[in-house]
């Protein structure tokens, strides 16, 4: 069950790398200037991916970590959206 939490954990880390860095870069219609990150506010979803990874560690470290597994790799996926809902309130 470890290598099943550190695979999510990597792979939902990077999915929330992408995101964050293909929001953050704006569309090509939003990118007239020539800077690389038009809203670095979308960097926001990485701290909340992070938040979400150490509760879900919290609760995988529980005493029952087979019933919990579920609930940590729910947690690290939904922060996800949580973040891009937060950036998009920061952006407007």
């Amino acid at each position: 069950m470890k290598i099943a939490y550190v695979l999510n954990t990597i792979f939902s880390g990077f999915i929330a790398l992408l995101i964050s860095t293909f929001f953050a870069g704006g569309t090509i219609a939003e990118n007239y200037t020539d800077k690389t990150w038009v809203a670095p506010e979308f960097f926001v979803i990485l701290p909340i991916w992070a938040l979400g990874c150490l509760l879900g560690l919290l609760i995988y470290k529980s005493k029952v970590p087979g019933v919990y597994l579920f609930i940590s790799i729910l947690i690290t996926w939904a922060s996800i959206p949580v973040g891009i809902h937060f950036g998009f309130n920061l952006a407007t």
